[in-house]
């Protein structure tokens, strides 16, 4: 009896306006975000989502990391637009905060 193969194909899939289909629950749209072109608009779509979702007083540094994992520069640079357009804030321990 030749033993079972079992495929290792791994299903991707793609979760899209996660936050649109949220509104129905009594949570604000993310607000728009005015920001330089270096700037990517998903990434800072991105970091407004996690601040709304994630537990309060998140650090700078976990954020970014989320953001974008392998270029720490493109997560900075989300955080800094949010900072820039006032939807975001930083204690002196390095911790965001959304500003609703």
């Amino acid at each position: 009896m030749a033993p079972m193969r079992r495929s290792r194909r791994i299903d991707d899939f793609q979760v899209g306006d996660v936050a649109d289909r949220l509104l129905p629950y009594g949570l604000t749209p993310p607000p728009s975000v005015e920001h330089d072109e270096t700037v990517e608009d998903e990434l800072v779509d991105r970091a407004v989502t996690l601040l709304t979702f994630m537990p309060r007083n998140q650090s700078r540094e976990s954020v970014e990391k989320l953001l974008s994992p392998h270029d720490p520069q493109r997560g900075r640079r989300a955080v800094d637009a949010l900072i820039d357009a006032a939807l975001a804030t930083e204690d002196e321990r390095g911790r965001l905060r959304r500003i609703v």
